[in-house]
C-alpha cells in the first residue's frame, strides 16, 4: 500500500500496521545481528534516522513551504519537533536532551559521508559517536577491535558520558536495539496522537498530499 490522496483514520491505520512497520520488522531487525558482536551499527541507525525524517515531516505537516524552489516537505527540524516531542516527551527524556546531537552525528554524518559524525557541544567539547547492542542501561560495554578491546563502564543509552580514553573528551552512547525498539513504540503513541487529534491527522494528509504530488526534478 503506498501512501494516497487525503488519507482516512482507516487508511492511515492499514498503510502504518500492513506496510509502515512490517517494513521495519523486514528490512531494520535482522540488521540488529542478534548474538553477534559485529553488523548493525550503521545500519540500523541510518534506516532508522529516514524513517524519522519521514515520520518528522507527516507529524509537522505541510502547508506549502519551499525551498530552492521545490516543496520542502522534509527538513531537519521538523525530524527534530518528531524526536523531541514523540521519542523524548512519551518515551525517554534523553532524545530531548540530546536528540539534536543524536540526528547531526547518525542522519547527516551516516546518509551522506558514510560515517557518523563527531561534533561539538554547546560547551565546545568534542563529542564523538558511540554505538553499542543492549539495553538501554548497560553496567559494561566492550568497544573496540580484540587488539584494543576497551571496557566502558556505566553506559547509559544517549547518556553523554566522559570518553575513558581523553578527560577532554565525551562520547554519545548509542543503543541500536533502543532506537529499533523505540520506533516501533513512536509509531503506536504518533498514531493514538492522529486519533485524538484532528491536527494530527491534517497534517498527515496535507503531507502525504504533497509527497504523492509530482514534481518537477
Amino acid at each position: 500500500m503506498a501512501l494516497e490522496q487525503n488519507m482516512s483514520l482507516k487508511q492511515i491505520r492499514s498503510f502504518i500496521e500492513d506496510e509502515v512497520k512490517p517494513q521495519i520488522r523486514i528490512e531494520i531487525k535482522p540488521l540488529l545481528y542478534k548474538g553477534q558482536d559485529q553488523g548493525g551499527y550503521f545500519g540500523v541507525t541510518r534506516q532508522v534516522m529516514c524513517f524519522v525524517d519521514f515520520l518528522g515531516a507527516l507529524y509537522a505537516g505541510y502547508n506549502g513551504e519551499l525551498k530552492y524552489g521545490r516543496m520542502d516537505i522534509s527538513n531537519s527540524k521538523k525530524a527534530m519537533q518528531f524526536i523531541h516531542e514523540i521519542l523524548g516527551d512519551e518515551i525517554d527524556k534523553k532524545y530531548r536532551e540530546n536528540g539534536e546531537e543524536l540526528y547531526a552525528m547518525y542522519r547527516h554524518g551516516l546518509v551522506h559521508l558514510y560515517q557518523p559524525k563527531n561534533v561539538v557541544q554547546k560547551n565546545k567539547r568534542v563529542l564523538k559517536w558511540f554505538a553499542y547492542k543492549g539495553r538501554r542501561i548497560k553496567k559494561i560495554v566492550e568497544a573496540g577491535s580484540n587488539k584494543g578491546k576497551l571496557i566502558i563502564r556505566n553506559v547509559r543509552h544517549l547518556g553523554v558520558m566522559q570518553d575513558p580514553r581523553d578527560i577532554n573528551i565525551d562520547l554519545l552512547p548509542i543503543s541500536i536495539d533502543c532506537l529499533y525498539s523505540d520506533l516501533m513504540k513512536a509509531i503506536d503513541i504518533y498514531f493514538r496522537k492522529i486519533k485524538n487529534n484532528r491536527k494530527c491527522l491534517i497534517n498527515w494528509q496535507h503531507t502525504a498530499n504533497a509527497i504523492i504530488q509530482a514534481e518537477p526534478i
